[in-house]
């Protein structure tokens, strides 16, 4: 559907997939307008009904802007967190700043040549694929514990990548220069900077409609598709227990700071609708520290979608986490079932897991719609 607006746009609207789209008359503008909301209902215990923890919320809701201006190689990309579990308003995020930050994504990027592109701004670091893939694609409720625990999120600075689609074995490779402390920081940064690459092939040819950054075989794959990836990130002299995340640590003489140095792999496989995904992150300090995390984490889950788009999935996560000489085990299993009624633009979603966590034993349920455009 296409409408003449103001007599000197066009706005699209082909399906509720696609997004509203606005073109500029002369050609010399576009924009894409997306919007969802995740609804999330919870509940876990200790399987005797003592310590119930109930919640209700909006999970996620996002408005994501983006597009070109002037020209196709000068690209733009804007996401704003809305929801108050969105922005962070958290007791442990009081740290990081008591102003609400609605900022995710604020990102210009330069295809300067083919496969060759420069972005600068606030966006995902090329880290984790399980971080990377979006929220609104996952395969469960949420992200698994090892994201929660390892991942290094989003940082302002320069991202290189480069794509090769037409090489024998399709592969990618990016690099990012950050200042290291996450998103929305807006204090000078006295510590050092944060360098992350990613380097990722496609040894059976590329997935249909990037079904590699996105969870469950909705695609429906007709021959094998497989993609491998590794990631490393090296945050120097940060003051952050997880890098680009977590609480600012200090003692009575000022911040502390240790070298972060993280690694991933990760690969996903997908064929007629059986998807498996895994991932393996491993985080070590230049020097112990109680408040800085470090250790290891192991994810791999796995789904297959029936008739209808009803998927079943299966994950198991298992972590150590390494602080002070003390070793922490955290593992967990879950068990998913989804409806994609719209693929991941209308879905619902329930996961029941139980958790053996740092000496605590527990049951957890959660329920969540999804609805975008």
């Amino acid at each position: 559907m296409a409408m003449s607006l103001c007599a000197s746009a066009q706005l699209s609207f082909p399906n509720a997939k696609k997004g509203i789209s606005f073109y500029a008359k002369d050609t010399s503008a576009f924009m894409q307008f997306n919007a969802r909301i995740q609804s999330q209902a919870s509940y876990s215990d200790n399987f005797n009904g003592e310590n119930p923890e109930s919640n209700m919320l909006i999970r996620r809701m996002r408005l994501k802007f983006k597009g070109f201006v002037v020209d196709p190689r000068y690209e733009y990309k804007l996401e704003l967190a809305m929801s108050n579990r969105d922005m962070g308003n958290r007791r442990d995020e009081a740290q990081v700043n008591n102003s609400p930050k609605l900022v995710l994504d604020a990102v210009f990027k330069y295809n300067f040549a083919p496969r060759h592109s420069i972005w600068f701004g606030q966006t995902k670091l090329p880290g984790n694929r399980e971080r990377v893939i979006s929220s609104q694609a996952l395969q469960f409720v949420d992200r698994s514990a090892v994201n929660a625990f390892f991942n290094i999120d989003r940082d302002f600075g320069f991202w290189y990548w480069y794509k090769n689609k037409d090489f024998v074995v399709p592969y990618t490779a990016s690099l990012a220069l950050t200042r290291g402390e996450g998103r929305n920081i807006t204090i000078d940064n006295v510590g050092g900077f944060s360098y992350t690459g990613r380097f990722e092939i496609y040894p059976f040819g590329q997935f249909n409609s990037k079904g590699d950054y996105f969870s469950a075989d909705l695609e429906r794959e007709q021959s094998p598709k497989l993609a491998i990836g590794t990631s490393y990130c090296m945050n120097i002299n940060t003051d952050r227990s997880a890098g680009q995340l977590g609480n600012f640590v200090s003692d009575s003489t000022g911040p502390i700071y240790r070298d972060l140095n993280t690694l991933f792999i990760d690969a996903v496989f997908k064929y007629k609708g059986l998807s498996i995904q895994t991932e393996y992150a491993k985080r070590i300090l230049s020097s112990p520290h109680p408040e800085f995390r470090s250790g290891d984490g192991f994810v791999i889950q796995s789904g297959y979608l029936f008739f209808r788009n009803y998927e079943l999935a299966l994950r198991y996560t298992d972590i150590e986490l390494t602080n002070s000489g003390d070793t922490d085990d955290y593992t967990e299993y879950t068990l998913g079932i989804s409806n994609y009624i719209l693929d991941h633009k209308l879905k619902w979603q329930c996961d029941y897991s139980i958790v053996d966590g740092f000496s605590d034993r527990s049951q957890r349920f959660r329920f969540q719609v999804e609805i975008g455009i």
